[in-house]
């Protein structure tokens, strides 16, 4: 079973989004198309601005190809996403 931490912030969240589109190669222009939304709302998720619902997570998790565990800072033993 696994335990989560309750004290996740959306700033942190907004890390390990713009941690995997770095890790990608992409901007935030071309997440934001990527995901229907406009670079400014990327940014503004990225800076923790913007509050996380599970839905977004789950098309931010598909579109940069990592498990939701990853944006609550979960890693493999290897060092890259589950």
């Amino acid at each position: 079973m696994s335990v989560y931490n309750t004290e996740i912030s959306n700033s942190f969240i907004g890390q390990q989004v713009r941690k995997r589109r770095l890790l990608l190669g992409w901007s935030a222009s071309t997440l934001g198309k990527k995901s229907g939304l406009s670079q400014q709302q990327i940014s503004r998720y990225e800076r923790g601005t913007q509050n996380f619902t599970i839905y977004r997570l789950c098309i931010f998790a598909n579109i940069l190809e990592c498990d939701l565990n990853y944006f609550l800072g979960h890693e493999t033993d290897l060092g890259y996403p589950l």
